[in-house]
């Protein structure tokens, strides 16, 4: 019921209400970018205009001449200063585009010319506004600045002759907001905030003062603010708000908008199919509740009880028949027969056959273990021993001897999980000892133990294995072969280190032997009477199962061509010391 109805529902509303959600959200986003850019766009221009009606007078020169016939003595201050003021009304006073100018003579604190369109006086120009823009005014610089003060734009552009560039004034207008945001639409710009050359020089036309919510939005995205972004759009959201700064780059200033939507109104038509969805939901889901009723009662009931009786099956309960409630249909009555005769045949397989097989191999089990009992062995070589020194071979003897110690070893450490180190070294010994009559000069053995260790408690048979790996492996490819143990510790580990000279290995070579370390049966040769690895990856296996997967066996091959196997475990000196 899940599968075939709930999931392909579930997925169909999923689907429909991402996808649909997706578009609205890709919708709105796309318009609000469109009105941001377009509000940057408009906005840029008029302030463009602006910035190429302030440049003017000097490519005209007619303030700077005005301004060199009062330097020369033809004209008095009185004529020069009403020449320019002239110009400037004609220039700005009458421009709806401008609220108001100033203009200073060059070395004056104060302007000679002022006029407003909106009612600001010279004494509240020169207290509070004057202040604002004197260092651009201090500034030796013929560029155009835009600044932002007091919630109102100016342009602050210094003059100078285009003869000699000597300065002769400053002028300084202030633009009508009105105007420079005039195609933005309304609903839009009482929710908008303008930042130029500053994230602290802001135009406020949302009253953001009123508002905290708002207020927290908006610090958030100014303080993405850089002006070295070219383009770039943030977007931030709260529960109620939306909000957008977008960025842009001119050549005379940094611009930034922020604007704020209430989610409700971006998203009203998203909310209307939230809607649609949750009623049609309400409807479906007593329809999907009796449909799981259904197979509860009709499919998984009985799938129950036969899962319980092969559960028993499985725990040793042989013969183990279905309990439990009539079958609800046709169906399931005749696969609870069917399940009851599987069950008691089961049964009477486990009763004969099985039990005859068992004992079966019960037999061949001991016999195997007769054949190899270890006193066997033992009376065995003390007989050969025996007959070896009463012909005074000692060697022989010596070899008996060393064959014993090995195969005693193997044969009695099978369930011991840990031994003294010194016990492993002793098999070590005699492993040596067989090797060197086999090989004679060709095999020289050299050893470097930590004394202090010989009483540690390490797991059988780890070193055996590898030192035999580095005899088949190492020493019969060579003619001279030397193998190197070297036994020591440090503050966290204990290493046992087998090095033996032999011939280069090739990256195949290198490839397959760190499969067989990690597990892979598969490189194992299977050939008959051929040597395995299976020891090596047994060795590997048995460390991380007793001290966990970071400590085991790595075989590597150094720059000499000495191949190096190295076993790792914990250095716990108080667990044996004391």
């Amino acid at each position: 019921m899940i599968l075939c109805w709930g999931v392909p529902i579930a997925v169909f509303f999923a689907f429909t209400t991402t996808s649909y959600r997706n578009g609205i959200v890709e919708k709105v986003e796309g318009l609000m970018e469109d009105e941001l850019v377009n509000a940057a766009a408009f906005a840029a221009i008029r302030i463009e205009d602006a910035i190429t009606l302030c440049q003017r007078p000097s490519y005209e020169k007619t303030w700077e001449n005005a301004w060199k016939r009062y330097e020369g003595g033809t004209n008095t201050k009185s004529e020069y200063l009403q020449e320019v003021n002239s110009s400037l009304k004609g220039k700005f006073y009458l421009d709806e585009r401008f609220n108001l100018y100033a203009y200073y003579c060059y070395g004056e604190n104060t302007p000679v010319c002022f006029s407003s369109r909106i009612g600001t006086s010279y004494k509240s120009y020169v207290d509070e506004i004057q202040p604002e823009l004197f260092d651009i005014i201090e500034t030796d610089s013929s560029y155009a600045y835009v600044r932002v003060t007091r919630n109102r734009i100016f342009i602050v552009r210094n003059l100078y002759t285009t003869t000699d560039y000597s300065r002769y004034g400053t002028l300084v207008v202030e633009l009508n907001r009105d105007r420079v945001f005039g195609d933005v639409p309304q609903e839009v710009r009482e929710n908008m905030l303008v930042c130029i050359d500053g994230r602290e020089a802001v135009l406020d036309f949302a009253h953001l003062a009123e508002d905290s919510e708002r207020q927290a939005l908006a610090k958030e995205l100014l303080d993405t603010y850089d002006d070295n972004v070219n383009r770039r759009i943030d977007r931030i959201s709260d529960r109620t708000y939306n909000g957008y700064f977008y960025q842009e780059n001119t050549d005379h200033y940094h611009m930034g908008i922020v604007v704020f939507a209430k989610r409700s109104e971006l998203y009203s038509g998203l909310y209307e199919f939230y809607g649609i969805i949750a009623v049609m939901l309400v409807l479906f889901i007593p329809l999907f509740g009796y449909g799981i009723y259904f197979f509860h009662r009709n499919v998984r009931t009985p799938m129950d009880q036969l899962l319980e009786a092969s559960q028993r099956i499985a725990d040793g309960e042989i013969g183990a028949t279905v309990q439990g409630e009539e079958m609800p249909n046709q169906e399931f009555w005749h696969l609870r027969e069917r399940f009851d005769g599987m069950s008691g045949q089961v049964k009477y397989l486990f009763d004969t056959v099985y039990s005859e097989t068992l004992a079966r191999k019960d037999a061949q089990i001991q016999a195997l273990q007769a054949q190899i009992n270890p006193h066997f062995l033992n009376n065995t070589l003390e007989m050969m021993n025996w007959q070896a020194r009463m012909s005074k071979d000692m060697v022989v003897s010596k070899m008996i001897e060393s064959l014993g110690t090995v195969l005693d070893y193997r044969m009695n450490r099978a369930d011991v999980r840990e031994i003294h180190l010194a016990e492993e070294l002793q098999c070590i010994d005699a492993y040596f000892y067989i090797m060197s009559m086999r090989f004679g000069h060709r095999l020289q053995i050299e050893r470097a133990i930590d004394e202090s260790l010989l009483s540690m408690m390490v797991p059988p048979l780890i070193l055996q294995p590898i030192v035999e790996n580095a005899i088949v492996h190492g020493v019969e490819a060579v003619k001279n072969g030397v193998i190197h143990l070297e036994i020591f510790h440090d503050e966290d580990c204990t290493y046992f280190v087998v090095r033996n000279t032999g011939k280069k290995m090739t990256e195949e070579v290198k490839r397959k032997i760190r499969e067989i370390l990690e597990g892979d049966k598969e490189q194992i040769p299977r050939e008959p009477g051929r040597h395995t690895s299976i020891g090596i990856q047994n060795v590997n296996r048995r460390i991380r199962l007793l001290y966990g997967e970071e400590y085991g066996l790595t075989i590597e091959q150094n720059e000499g061509c000495e191949t190096v196997s190295t076993i790792r475990i914990p250095f716990h000196p108080q667990i044996w010391q004391d």
